[in-house]
């Protein structure tokens, strides 16, 4: 019996998702953005009981969203500035059950906020803000091996066999934390599809 071998072919998609994908016979693909991948992200601060925002620092890519959730009885706000010092960027209120979202598109760095209610009590938080992180991706004879730049100063990576990454646990690049590389020898079944999703950390 002779075997066929199957060619693998690794689409990138955004700067910071890769699809791999072995379709027999098949020399392109198409995705539609925000529907077929994951991006832009979207990073969730919960506000339950306690005068906290968690996480506290939430580290996005310009162009992503950060979303508040208020899972307590109590009100709060998300107000940009330096503690208790607004500085007009942003202001929410955040009544019980409420949920704010905002994108975020300024200069990477640091943009701390506060709960105005609450700022006295130490209910602050920030959003670190980075440069995109653009992938490349390369198939080195039947082995993934992804590489990126921008974002940072660590990474985490996630491989998953559907879009919405759920369920998928992070895998340290090449190095570690601050590498920027990851390789997968993994073997993809035919017709089947992996999305990678390299994310600050």
């Amino acid at each position: 019996m002779r075997t066929r071998r199957i060619p693998r072919m690794i689409v990138s998609i955004s700067l910071t998702t890769v699809l791999l994908v072995t379709i027999p016979g098949v020399s392109t693909l198409a995705v539609t953005p925000g529907v077929d991948i994951a991006v832009p992200k979207v990073t969730v601060v919960s506000i339950a009981a306690t005068l906290a925002f968690n996480p506290p620092v939430s580290v996005v890519e310009q162009g992503d969203y950060v979303q508040w959730n208020n899972t307590g009885g109590g009100s709060h706000t998300t107000t940009s500035g330096s503690p208790c010092l607004a500085n007009g960027v942003w202001n929410a209120p955040l009544g019980p059950g409420v949920q704010f979202m905002r994108q975020f598109v300024e200069t990477a760095g640091s943009l701390p906020y506060f709960c105005t209610p609450h700022c006295g009590l130490g209910m602050t938080g920030s959003v670190r803000l980075t440069t995109p992180i653009a992938v490349q991706a390369a198939d080195n004879t039947g082995t993934l091996l992804l590489s990126w730049s921008g974002g940072g100063p660590t990474y985490q990576v996630f491989r998953s066999s559907a879009p919405s990454f759920v369920g998928s646990l992070p895998m340290a690049p090449a190095g570690g934390d601050t590498g920027t590389s990851f390789s997968d020898p993994g073997v993809v079944n035919p017709g089947a599809v992996n999305f990678y999703l390299v994310m600050n950390k």
